[in-house]
């Protein structure tokens, strides 16, 4: 049996995702609910359940406020948001799993299948601890990328491009290293061009401060640092010329 905890400041959505749980999942207990950030902390303290659905905002606080006061973070977690951007921006970096308000059905047991996997390989917590640096108002992010074997934990600003490969995703870090992940590429562009990446071809996503020149002839290509050469797609030339003009 796995021990549970949500916490919703709305009774709706505390009702809506125990009747999922106990229609699609058996196997997971509810031991408490909570709908505030001061019983949040102490139930979670208290009982130390293995899973726990979490609003961002309850009442008296986020739920990033929970986090932070939790003597122990050694669970699975699960959003539950509405649409909060810059939250679900955070989330994403830290690779945390997440579900929209309003609750869809099939979105949800596919969420906390997912969870089960994990509390069932015993996936560490270290994305739970990033988050709560990534939830803070700085320039120096952290992605977590998740391969089928590791976690791995990368500054931002040490990605030098990311290359589209069908449903996977290769990294390639300044340091040499490269990690693939079994997610497609729009998964990060979103998430990585306010942060000064550059999508010049349907297959790549640059990092701008890794740019040494961009080359005109035969239909212009992008040279980094490395002399890795990267094409630009003809639809993009022209704004990726304006956008370089500007640095």
């Amino acid at each position: 049996m796995i021990n549970a905890i949500i916490v919703d400041d709305e009774s709706c959505f505390r009702e809506m995702i125990q009747f999922y749980l106990s229609d699609y999942f058996p196997e997971i207990k509810v031991i408490a609910q909570a709908d505030n950030v001061v019983d949040a902390v102490r139930l979670i303290d208290e009982n130390k359940p293995e899973l726990v659905f979490l609003d961002i905002e309850i009442k008296g606080g986020t739920g990033f406020h929970v986090l932070q006061k939790l003597k122990k973070r050694d669970f699975k977690l699960i959003f539950i948001t509405a649409f909060n951007d810059f939250a679900i921006q955070a989330i994403k970096f830290s690779a945390i799993d997440y579900i929209l308000k309003p609750i869809n059905e099939f979105e949800f047991k596919a969420g906390v299948e997912q969870a089960l996997q994990e509390i069932q390989k015993e996936v560490t917590s270290v994305p739970i601890d990033l988050l709560i640096g990534n939830s803070q108002e700085k320039s120096d992010k952290k992605l977590v990328l998740r391969t089928a074997q590791e976690i791995h934990i990368v500054n931002v600003s040490e990605i030098i491009r990311c290359e589209a490969d069908n449903v996977y995703t290769t990294f390639h870090i300044d340091s040499g290293e490269k990690i693939i992940v079994s997610k497609g590429l729009t998964e990060y562009v979103d998430l990585l061009e306010s942060y000064g990446f550059l999508r010049p071809h349907q297959s790549h996503l640059i990092n701008l401060n890794f740019v040494k020149k961009l080359d005109k002839s035969d239909g212009g290509v992008i040279v980094l640092k490395n002399n890795t050469v990267i094409p630009v797609s003809s639809r993009r030339k022209q704004a990726i010329m304006d956008v370089l003009n500007k640095l």
